[in-house]
């Protein structure tokens, strides 16, 4: 009985807590515009806190289809809240929205059988413990392997892979046990289920805190780094990169190449076609350089129609070839829903860098060649030399 007891004030905690960490998401999340993954995470909360409050007075309340009604809350809760963890992790894509329109088909399906067929609180037990395995099953597996996935995540992956071994044993006690269970019935098996249950309420919640903050703190790094318009580096984040990458470059005694390159009467494009056009050859360009470029070169917009690339240990030789690439992959692009072309200006310079190398100096030495592009007649690639105290190869 004390242990009956107990359960059932663990029980009381599972809805109070629930509801608690509803309030608590919504406090946290008050100024905030709308967000499906948040919306979804407190619904979950609610459906949870609506489950285990039928599990305990189900007793107490007339009606055969409790059970069943039950059962569909705290499944359907617990899986809605792990799509809105995988929703602000960004992982939940095409193949695990089909995931879960399975399993979720499939646990609805087998409950529903072994209720109306074979009503065994063994089997029920049983059923919903698989079914909870393979909705956090998902996560568990994502969270750990993901390559791209942050710290947090892996945590996390490994807390519900625990989680998963814990449901999993209570399936397999309620299947080959000789004594009937149900949600109230003592045992190590049952402890552990409702240990998992609280790891469940306490780890999603703070999970999805965590995660709502890592999410924030990407979006305020990529909106300080990257261009708005075209999406490659803005000026800021281009300078401390490729200053970065020249001072490792200096340290192997490797070539580097930087280019200035600047749209030819980009005005006239704006004058003659509209700015909404002229942003879409912004893009374009940006577009067509970045298929050419390799993963360690560097691309940023400098300002206005001006852009610069760093190639990493690109000679003299390999980075006109790579000038010249670009120039004629622009002046055949084509801007989808604008009958317009247009062309580039290209300045190149190539060093080895010293120790400190100097990127401003870069700047204005292939700057002078650009302009010596455009007295020339624009669309064409022009080599500035590196005068002495820069190594030129």
């Amino acid at each position: 009985m004390d242990f009956q007891l107990d359960i059932r004030t663990m029980l009381i905690t599972l809805i109070l807590g629930n509801m608690f960490m509803v309030l608590l998401i919504f406090a946290y999340r008050f100024r905030s515009p709308y967000d499906q993954a948040n919306s979804s995470f407190a619904v979950s909360k609610w459906l949870q806190a609506a489950g285990w409050l039928l599990v305990l007075i189900r007793d107490n309340l007339p009606g055969p289809h409790l059970i069943l009604l039950s059962n569909a809350l705290i499944l359907g809760g617990v899986g809605l809240e792990i799509i809105a963890l995988l929703m602000m992790a960004g992982e939940f894509r095409a193949g695990a929205r089909r995931y879960y329109v399975i399993i979720t088909t499939l646990s609805v399906l087998s409950f529903g059988l072994i209720y109306f067929f074979h009503n065994s609180d063994n089997l029920r037990i049983a059923s919903a413990s698989l079914s909870a395995v393979l909705f956090v099953g998902f996560p568990a597996y994502r969270f750990t392997t993901s390559k791209e996935g942050s710290p947090l995540q892996t945590v996390m992956g490994l807390v519900y892979s625990v989680l998963a071994s814990i449901l999993l044993a209570r399936a397999f006690s309620a299947l080959f046990s000789e004594r009937d269970m149900n949600i109230f019935s003592p045992g190590l098996a049952q402890h552990l289920y409702y240990i998992g249950m609280f790891l469940i309420m306490i780890l999603g919640t703070v999970g999805f805190v965590l995660l709502s903050r890592e999410r924030s703190y990407d979006e305020l790094k990529r909106m300080a780094n990257v261009d708005e318009l075209t999406g490659i580096l803005n000026r800021r984040a281009f300078i401390v990169q490729a200053q970065l990458a020249a001072a490792a470059a200096a340290e192997r005694r490797e070539p580097i190449s930087f280019l200035l390159i600047d749209i030819d009467h980009f005005k006239r494009v704006n004058d003659n076609y509209g700015h909404v056009a002229g942003d879409s050859a912004l893009r374009n360009f940006a577009a067509t350089v970045e298929l050419l470029l390799g993963p360690r070169d560097l691309f940023g917009r400098y300002g206005g129609e001006e852009f610069a690339i760093l190639l990493l240990g690109a000679g003299e030789e390999e980075s006109d070839r790579k000038a010249e690439q670009l120039r004629q992959a622009v002046m055949n692009s084509r801007i989808e829903g604008h009958n317009l072309q247009y062309t580039i200006s290209i300045g190149v310079i190539t060093v080895i860098p010293d120790n400190k190398p100097q990127l401003d100096l870069l700047y204005k030495l292939s700057d002078a060649a650009l302009y010596k592009a455009k007295d020339e007649g624009r669309n064409r690639v022009v080599r500035s030399r590196p005068p002495e105290g820069l190594v030129r190869r």
